[in-house]
C-alpha cells in the first residue's frame, strides 16, 4: 500500500450536532465508522464552543493507529458562516487584488465584522464573478489547533453550501441554478442565471419554512430578472422530516436530493432511523 494514502475522517460541525467518519486508506477507501453526537448550548461564549469539545473527545477516542497522520476535512454549518456574492470585475489582474476586491464587498455587506473573520473564495470567473464565505478567525485557529494536538492533518474547512454545491454540481443545471439547502432552524439560498452568481441568502427559519422559502424565492427571482414561468429548485433538507409541497402555483417545481445515484456524502447531517448502526473506531 502507499504511503502517500492517508486514512481519511470527515466532520460535519454545527451547534447542536458532530458528524464524525472515518476512511482507511486505499484506492477505493473503505469507511471504518460514523458517529453522531449531540449538545446543547448551555452557558456557552460561542456557538461553537460545545460542538468543538464533542469533536475533540470523538477524535481522541479514535484509535492511535488511525488517526496519528490521517487527513482531517471538516466541514462547517451554515451557523457558523457568512456568505456574499462577490461581483463580476474583469479587470482585476491577480489573487491579490481579487481578495481585496472580495473583502471590500463582503465590508459593503457586513461592516466592521469582516475584521475579524477569515474569508474563502468558490472558483472566480471574472465574467460570472463568485461566492465568497467567511468564518470567525478564531474558529479557523481552534480547529488548527485541534488538528495538530491529534496529529492530523487538516486538508480543509469546507462551508456546508459550498461543500453541498460542490458535491451535486454536475447534476444542476448550468443556465439556471436555484439551489437550497436546510438545516434545522436554517435555510440557504443561492442562484445563477446564464453562468452570473445573482444571490445568496442565509436566514434563519422564524416559524414556516415553506412560507419563508417561497418568499425568499419570489424576492431573488425579482432581483434577478428571472422571468421563467416555472423553474427548478434544487433541495437538500435531510433534516427535515418530509419533503417540501410541490404546486405553489407551478412556479417552483421543488426537486429534492439525493437521488440513488449520486447519494449524499457520509459525513453530511443525516435522519438517525432506529435500525441505523453506528460503527466506532
Amino acid at each position: 500500500m502507499s504511503r502517500l494514502w492517508r486514512n481519511r475522517m470527515q466532520v460535519f460541525l454545527a451547534p447542536g450536532r458532530v458528524n464524525l467518519v472515518g476512511f482507511a486508506r486505499g484506492i477505493k477507501p473503505i469507511q471504518r465508522f460514523r458517529q453522531s453526537g449531540t449538545c446543547g448550548q448551555a452557558n456557552a461564549v460561542s456557538q461553537w464552543q460545545v460542538p468543538l469539545q464533542m469533536l475533540e473527545q470523538m477524535i481522541g477516542q479514535v484509535d492511535d493507529s488511525f488517526r496519528r497522520g490521517a487527513e482531517l476535512r471538516i466541514t462547517l454549518s451554515n451557523y457558523f458562516v457568512r456568505y456574499g456574492v462577490i461581483a463580476p470585475q474583469p479587470s482585476l489582474a491577480n489573487p491579490d487584488e481579487l481578495m481585496a476586491y472580495a473583502g471590500f464587498q463582503m465590508r459593503e455587506i457586513y461592516g466592521e465584522h469582516v475584521d475579524n473573520w477569515a474569508l474563502s473564495l468558490g472558483t472566480w470567473d471574472p465574467h460570472g464573478g463568485t461566492l465568497c464565505a467567511a468564518i470567525a478567525r478564531d474558529l479557523q485557529v481552534e480547529l488548527e489547533t485541534l488538528a495538530r494536538r491529534h496529529e492530523t492533518l487538516l486538508v480543509h474547512i469546507e462551508p456546508y453550501l459550498a461543500a453541498a454545491l460542490d458535491h451535486w454540481s454536475k447534476q444542476l443545471n448550468d443556465k439556471q441554478i436555484w439551489f437550497v439547502l436546510v438545516e434545522s432552524g436554517r435555510f440557504c439560498l443561492v442562484s445563477s442565471l446564464d453562468g452570473v452568481w445573482r444571490g445568496v441568502r442565509n436566514q434563519r427559519i422564524v416559524e414556516n419554512l415553506e412560507e419563508e422559502l417561497l418568499s425568499a424565492l419570489a424576492q431573488e427571482s425579482i432581483m434577478s430578472g428571472s422571468g421563467q414561468l416555472t423553474e427548478q429548485v434544487y433541495v437538500f433538507a435531510p433534516e427535515l422530516v418530509g419533503p417540501l409541497p410541490d404546486g405553489h402555483g407551478s412556479r417552483w417545481q421543488f426537486v429534492h436530493l439525493p437521488d440513488e445515484s449520486y447519494p449524499a456524502p457520509a459525513h453530511f447531517p443525516w435522519i438517525k432511523r432506529v435500525d441505523d448502526r453506528q460503527h466506532h473506531a
